[in-house]
């Protein structure tokens, strides 16, 4: 339910950002079975209130155009769902943006785990040239809740270039004070 109410006051300021993806993942509390449809749910209340956003600032993105850039992340928990044939359509969608020509930095934003991340990274790692490798990490401005699976501490490790924000936590969720 935080999830759900982040992404809620995430859509009241959508009209400042220009979203990329809106990825569904795992994470400390739900370790198997990605939910997009809870951010489809999501979208579907804010369709109704955006007419009402429009009329204090413009921009705000039709829930129409959101719904195409949900997608599902690795569908098991931390690193044991990452693998050279586990590519997701969210691991995808992270290439793709990320891949775009724009010098603006692309921000991820991980409320659960990073595994999806992580997928994305090793899957360019083994596709890329070195230099095309390390302009997408370059592009890359992770901001996690938390480690909320195995994958952030690996992510540190394997690309210590990547600029990475978190407060780190065991997994268990004992510590997120």
């Amino acid at each position: 339910p935080d999830d759900q109410m982040s992404l809620v006051r995430f859509l009241l300021y959508s009209n400042q950002f220009d979203v990329e993806g809106l990825v569904a993942t795992t994470s400390t509390w739900l370790k198997a079975g990605p939910r997009p449809d809870v951010i489809l749910s999501v979208l579907d209340a804010y369709e109704q209130v955006q007419p009402n956003l429009l009329k204090h600032a413009q921009g705000f993105p039709a829930a129409a155009d959101l719904r195409k850039l949900v997608a599902t992340g690795q569908p098991a928990y931390g690193m044991a769902s990452v693998g050279a044939d586990k590519l997701t359509p969210g691991a995808e969608l992270i290439l793709r943006a990320a891949g775009r020509q724009d010098p603006r930095p692309l921000w991820v934003l991980a409320w659960g785990g990073t595994n999806t991340l992580a997928q994305a990274l090793m899957t360019a790692r083994a596709a890329r040239t070195p230099a095309e490798f390390e302009a997408i990490v370059s592009k890359l401005r992770v901001y996690a809740i938390a480690d909320q699976d195995d994958s952030g501490p690996w992510l540190r490790r394997e690309f210590p270039s990547l600029q990475y924000s978190v407060s780190p936590a065991p997994q268990n969720g004992e510590e997120y004070y």
